[in-house]
């Protein structure tokens, strides 16, 4: 019970499922997912890479094959499909933020090595919470630094950055006074950084406080212009909102094909589990969720590689779509393979700390809820 996918589509998927069956699944058969070696995520970028993968995010200009919207959405949702967990990491992040350096010096100093994997750069977006339960927002006040040359003094603390602790730049969302926000690309290491203590999620990504103490910035670092910061940064969200959706989809694909040889197989009762009519109407509802949400997931995919004005009206329904999918999915999948699926390590236990994790990341349920009926209020009837 799926739709299609075109030609194109279709043969990248199988690609990637074949190349993650003989290059990925033999290297990584005995290692902790949730803690890849150093070496490890190298040896699986270096056989993408060579194998035409790694690169698909990154524009043609640069040695990438410039893919779209719908060819990322398609890759991420198979390297799900497959079922290893490493496979994640065959795609190769592209240049993210680093996108918007818009000259020749920051295109050598920050694009290039970012698209060459030498770099790496985490997003500083959320206010930290102070003690009173309020956020306030950090801060970029003009000044003369360094040598000096413009640039902005950063104060302020960002939470949850993800991937901050091992990262080369952070690119933090700031605002600047009277003129509007901006995003600017800050050492990890500068004067004045300093990171709080690392927290590690149930899904077993880590995420860092970060603490801005007048910290120097040059303007060769503020990426596009002042006042567009929060534009762009949510455009990167949106993006990765796609991707994020993909993955839940794939996941979710690979988890009713796991339940369907669980529940076909033998039991002690005599008889295989599909035949009794309760296992089959749940079993009904993981494939019938999983299919209406992939189907939401395709056209948003469409939409945005048609830049669609609806494009992030349509992402946002697409990305809370497929994780709640994902996780009711996998809960009920636990409950048809039994107690096994509860230990620590099982698959099913460890995506179900996944599943949980990403109702919450790039947008809540509950945030993407008000995008979709904001949408609808503001042009009526024409848009249900």
């Amino acid at each position: 019970m799926h739709f299609e996918l075109s030609d194109d589509l279709a043969d990248l998927q199988s690609r990637l499922l074949t190349f993650v069956e003989d290059e990925i699944d033999p290297i990584t058969a005995d290692d902790d997912p949730e803690s890849p070696s150093q070496e490890l995520r190298r040896e699986i970028a270096r056989r993408s890479d060579a194998a035409g993968f790694y690169r698909l995010a990154v524009p043609v200009s640069d040695g990438g094959l410039g893919a779209g919207p719908r060819i990322i959405t398609a890759a991420h949702e198979a390297l799900a499909l497959s079922g290893n967990p490493f496979a994640s990491r065959v795609l190769g992040s592209g240049p993210g933020l680093m996108r918007l350096a818009d000259n020749a010096a920051q295109r050598d100093e920050l694009y290039r090595p970012v698209v060459r994997g030498e770099r790496t750069a985490a997003f500083a977006f959320t206010e930290a919470l102070r003690p009173d339960g309020t956020r306030q927002p950090t801060q970029a006040v003009r000044a003369t630094v360094g040598d000096g040359s413009d640039g902005f003094l950063v104060t302020g603390t960002k939470g949850f950055v993800t991937g901050g602790s091992t990262s080369d730049w952070l690119v933090v969302v700031a605002n600047v006074p009277e003129e509007g926000t901006a995003l600017l690309v800050v050492d990890r290491d500068a004067e004045g950084v300093s990171e709080g203590e690392l927290g590690a999620s149930i899904d077993g990504s880590t995420h860092s406080p970060f603490n801005f103490e007048s910290v120097e910035v040059p303007a060769s670092r503020l990426l596009g212009n002042v006042g567009d910061g929060l534009p762009r940064a949510l455009q990167n969200i949106d993006r990765m909102r796609l991707s994020v959706a993909a993955d839940c989809i794939g996941w979710s694909r690979w988890v009713n094909r796991t339940t369907l040889e669980r529940i076909e197989g033998p039991h002690r009762s005599g008889q295989s589990l599909a035949e009794q009519q309760q296992v089959q109407a749940i079993f009904a509802d993981m494939v019938a969720d999983t299919f209406s949400a992939r189907t939401a997931l395709y056209q948003a995919a469409e939409a945005r590689e048609a830049d669609e004005p609806t494009a992030g009206t349509q992402v946002a329904a697409a990305k809370w779509l497929a994780s709640e999918c994902l996780h009711r999915t996998v809960d009920r999948a636990i409950q048809l393979h039994g107690a096994q699926s509860l230990l620590r390590g099982h698959p099913l236990e460890r995506l179900y700390r996944t599943s949980r994790s990403l109702r919450i990341a790039e947008g809540p349920t509950e945030l993407l809820r008000l995008t979709v009926t904001r949408h609808v209020r503001q042009n009526g009837a024409s848009a249900l």
